[in-house]
């Protein structure tokens, strides 16, 4: 693309993305859920596995859960009673621990599979999701979709850097699109068997972990940064050109952002149909 479409972008951002990214390549590092795409993909895998009734998971889970006496088999449970109490519980870790703690809690439902299976999932779970005529719908956003094409138009190199399961992402990067080694995200440890366990690799993609997977695994900071949230706002700070925040109606995300001169981008109104 070698013009950049406004659609919904600020005049303000909009001007200054159009001089930065056309002056020298450099790199650009973007959050995923709700930032790249309209709402939550990750939480969409999660969904995917629940619903498939968790068959990749072993029989005994009561070591993340409070009431283990129940878990000690969980094949014992229907599918919507797991569906429900996962549901129940991951809400109390949010609420008991915060949101990192909560999404670390998480790992343990994605384990059991290889990378194939892992795909597999993602992809299915995509298709369910990819829906434009809702608002519910999980789908690219029209405004980052042009812009990646914009930036690779002018030779630069694009990473999602989410807290979303890696190879959950990895598996539909090429919708965007992003090379499957761009994506970093939540990593697990393989087993001997080629199975991903529940047991995170650090740093783990949340806040602060994102700067340091940025730092160990592309060796220097992003020239631009998107994000939507508290998680991305370290990843937003070290931006070395310029910041994005997509604010979905946080007034304290966006006043700490304007704080460190981090541009402001409303939420982009409701896309017209991609193909």
């Amino acid at each position: 693309m070698t013009n950049l479409t406004k659609n919904s972008w600020t005049e303000e951002i909009f001007d200054r993305l159009t001089t930065i990214i056309p002056k020298a390549p450099g790199i650009a590092c973007f959050d995923f859920d709700n930032t790249l795409i309209r709402n939550d993909f990750g939480e969409k895998i999660m969904e995917e596995l629940l619903h498939d009734g968790l068959i990749y998971v072993p029989k005994d889970l009561s070591e993340f859960f409070r009431d283990k006496e129940l878990w000690r088999d969980h094949t014992k449970l229907s599918i919507p009673e797991k569906e429900s109490l996962i549901w129940e519980e991951y809400s109390y870790q949010l609420k008991e621990y915060g949101i990192e703690r909560g999404y670390r809690w998480t790992c343990f439902i994605f384990q059991g599979m290889d990378m194939e299976e892992y795909y597999e999932v993602s992809r299915k779970a995509w298709d369910r999701v990819y829906i434009h005529d809702k608002d519910s719908g999980v789908f690219p956003q029209v405004e980052m979709k042009d812009l990646i094409s914009y930036l690779y138009h002018h030779k630069w190199i694009v990473y999602i850097v989410t807290a979303s399961p890696e190879p959950g992402i990895a598996a539909i990067s090429h919708l965007f699109p992003v090379e499957e080694s761009k994506v970093i995200g939540m990593r697990q440890e393989l087993g001997e068997n080629g199975k991903f366990t529940h047991r995170l690799i650090e740093p783990y993609t949340y806040g602060e972990g994102k700067v340091k997977a940025i730092e160990e695994r592309i060796g220097k900071y992003p020239d631009l940064a998107f994000g939507d949230s508290f998680n991305d706002f370290p990843m937003l700070c070290q931006a070395k050109q310029m910041a994005v925040a997509i604010n979905r109606d946080n007034p304290e995300f966006a006043a700490a952002c304007a704080s460190k001169g981090i541009y402001i981008q409303p939420y982009f109104t409701f896309p017209q149909v991609l193909t």
